[in-house]
């Protein structure tokens, strides 16, 4: 690749940088209780501050709380994983300020959270033989999605699970092409600690050791790769599971996944089908039908792939690669809805609308499908543009009644959060400026409407298709900036 698309890469990189920075440069203190709390408490215990991970003394030493007599109760907490914290506990060897520490780290993540870009850039390279302009481009839209413009506000693993994914993905892909001792352990190493940055993460840890089992299946000649990426995630998994039991002890908290795992019986209570259709219906609606085009795109190239077996299916790079995107996705889509289940209680008594519109857990692997639906809709051509418009166009009218069935469904149900569903939050904003029971209509139908007028536009043009996607996510994340700085 020439030097100069190098210098545009960087460039790139930089505005995003710069973008994230901006979105988050009026916090000043942890917001998110008990979430970033319970990490950065972690984070001072690492760097030596603290000789122990006191979530007490660190709210205490808070500049919103020092000077009230009200500091939140840290009692039946849970632990939150190790990971994150170690990343950024570096920032607290510069200061012993907490407003400044906590502005470095938010810096911090807004370097970490703008690699998606890179990430992206380089792994739709390895799957497709895309223009790099036009790959600079989907890149680039995947990494302004409104949900992923202000996590770089919260000091919370979010930061480093969602281009962790991405990272996990890019570096399967170069696995299954380079086929080496190092490329396996880059990979397994980067899968296992998505499971030390989050219990979620496991879902990652586990696809991987699948997927590599299933390598060694089909090419018993890839047995020493193999045993050295297997070694290194079984390695982590144990260790990280050691490293939680005595911090969780330390903090006297309660293990997160130890609390899923116990309360898995009130998933049986809980509307499960209800959850998985919202779930799905959030993922869909709020990146405007392109996690709909990402699925089609992953499934059409495994089966229409040249691969004549299942030896040459697994081991090819892209159908391989998206064996593992849909796989890890799913089982972290489970562990999402099992989640949402032990807290069945706290959902009657709320009637929280983000309990069917979850969208955090699970935008841990969205960024490959915005990329993926997105170089599905760039691909088309006049050839087989009359066929993709009948399919597209059913796709549509099948979402639109889904959104419309489940409007109904949740009539009464009013309460967004916007920490768990940024990608829809800016139309939750406009709808509670409208009194009635159709208020939240235009949660489901603005997006809807966005969705229908991007279509045609792929239809039409790609470089118009691509630009309006770029607009919109663009607007919203603007909104989403003015909400969170109430002073601009």
């Amino acid at each position: 690749m020439p030097i100069k698309n190098y210098i545009v890469l960087a460039i790139l990189y930089f505005i995003l940088t710069c973008f994230h920075i901006f979105a988050s440069w009026n916090q000043s203190a942890a917001h998110v209780i008990p979430d970033e709390v319970s990490y950065l408490a972690q984070a001072r215990y690492f760097s030596g501050k603290d000789i122990q991970p006191d979530t007490k003394k660190f709210l205490e030493q808070e500049t919103i709380y020092s000077e009230s007599t009200t500091v939140p109760s840290t009692e039946n907490w849970h632990y939150y994983y190790f990971g994150y914290p170690l990343l950024v506990s570096p920032i607290y060897w510069l200061t012993d300020t907490p407003s400044a520490a906590y502005k470095g780290i938010l810096v911090f993540n807004s370097f970490l959270l703008s690699s998606l870009f890179l990430i992206v850039f380089f792994w739709i390279r390895l799957i497709k033989a895309s223009k790099f302009h036009t790959a600079t481009a989907i890149a680039f839209i995947v990494s302004i999605y409104p949900a992923y413009i202000l996590q770089a506000q919260t000091g919370w693993a979010e930061n480093a699970i969602i281009p962790g994914f991405a990272l996990c993905c890019l570096l399967f892909t170069h696995h299954l092409k380079a086929g080496s001792i190092a490329s396996v352990a880059l990979f397994s190493l980067t899968a296992g600690l998505q499971f030390t940055i989050h219990p979620r993460g496991l879902a990652s840890t586990i696809a991987a050791i699948l997927c590599l089992t299933g390598l060694f299946l089909v090419r018993k000649d890839r047995w020493q790769l193999f045993t050295i990426g297997l070694s290194i995630l079984i390695a982590i998994i144990i260790t990280t599971k050691l490293v939680a039991n005595e911090m969780a002890l330390m903090m006297n908290t309660a293990l997160q996944d130890r609390t899923i795992i116990e309360s898995l019986s009130s998933v049986l209570e809980f509307e499960l089908l209800a959850a998985i259709i919202g779930n799905l219906l959030y993922l869909s609606l709020s990146t405007i039908g392109l996690f709909l085009c990402g699925i089609s795109v992953g499934i059409r190239e495994i089966f229409s792939s040249k691969a004549q077996n299942i030896k040459t299916l697994v081991s090819n790079p892209n159908t391989g690669s998206f064996f593992f995107i849909f796989l890890s996705s799913c089982l972290t889509f489970i562990l999402g809805v099992v989640f949402l289940g032990r807290n069945e209680t706290w959902h009657e008594t709320t009637q929280i609308l983000d309990y069917f519109l979850y969208g955090r857990y699970n935008e841990a692997f969205l960024s490959i499908y915005i990329a993926l639906g997105l170089l599905g809709l760039s691909g088309l051509n006049e050839r087989n543009l009359q066929n993709h418009s009948k399919q597209l166009n059913i796709a549509f009218w099948a979402l639109a009644t889904i959104s419309f069935s489940f409007f109904l469904y949740l009539i009464d149900y009013r309460y967004l959060r916007s920490i768990h569903s940024y990608g829809l939050f800016p139309w939750y904003f406009v709808s509670i400026l409208i009194e009635g029971w159709y208020s939240n209509a235009i949660i489901f139908f603005a997006p809807l409407l966005w969705t229908w007028l991007i279509l045609q536009m792929f239809l039409q043009n790609i470089v118009k298709g691509l630009s309006l996607v770029g607009i919109y996510f663009f607007l919203l994340d603007i909104s989403l900036i003015i909400y969170a700085n109430h002073d601009l």
